[in-house]
Parts: C-alpha cells; structure tokens; sequence
C-alpha cells in the first residue's frame, strides 16, 4: 500500500548539482554515476535537470559533445512534488507525465527547495 507512505519517509536520491557555465564534459562523470544531475545558479535556485539519456543522445548525435554547455541540453519544465505528499500521489504524478524521477521540495511547511530525487525504484521499494 502506497496511500499512507510519505515521501518523507522515503530515502530520496540526493541532489547532484552543477552550474549553468558547466559542459556536458564536465558533468560526464556524474551521470555515470547518478541518474541526473540538477542545474542551479550561483545562489543554488533550480534551472534545470539533465539525465543520463540526455547526454547519451549528445554523444550520438554531436562529435564534439563534451564542449556542449549543460544549458543547451537541461530541461527546464521539471515536475516537482512536496516531500509531504504520499508515494500513492507522487506514483501517479510520474506515470500521467510518463517520468521515472522527479524532483522533491521542502521543507513541508511549503517551502519549494529542491531536496532530492524520487525515482520509480523508490516507490516500488517502499511498496507495502
């Protein structure tokens, strides 16, 4: 049963940042690593996110892909979900936007920092 489990309650990924000056070579070895990286200004403000497919169809597609700045490839329409809301909601939020990951926000008293990452693999292990 997902209806009464809180993101909260759940082990998110942790955020995995880089800077809107960075190239895709710069940030190669953390999505070998991460499933994503987030892009945030000077002042940590969220801009965008790339995942790894999003790197893999540059280095299929671009010869010179590690000189790409992150800005050219990061997706800015991100779905975002409070980390005070249950795993039930963030599960069907994912599957209407066909996602596998999505940000988290807090704190709960409606804060909007991104904290972390919730992907599918966490709600299938958190599955009561």
């Amino acid at each position: 049963m997902l209806r009464k489990i809180s993101i909260s309650n759940v082990a998110l990924h942790p955020l995995i940042k880089a800077l809107p000056d960075d190239t895709l070579g710069d940030i190669h070895s953390k999505l070998g690593q991460h499933n994503s990286v987030v892009v945030v200004d000077t002042t940590g403000h969220f801009k965008g996110i790339i995942c790894r497919k999003d790197i893999v169809r540059k280095m299929l597609s671009e010869p010179d892909w590690k000189r790409i700045p992150v800005t050219d490839v990061m997706i800015t329409k991100v779905l975002y979900v409070p980390n005070h809301v249950s795993l039930a909601e963030a599960a069907k939020d994912m599957l209407d936007a066909d996602i596998h990951q999505l940000v988290v926000t807090g704190p709960p008293e409606g804060g909007s920092v991104p904290i972390g990452i919730l992907t599918l693999g966490e709600i299938v292990r958190n599955a009561i």
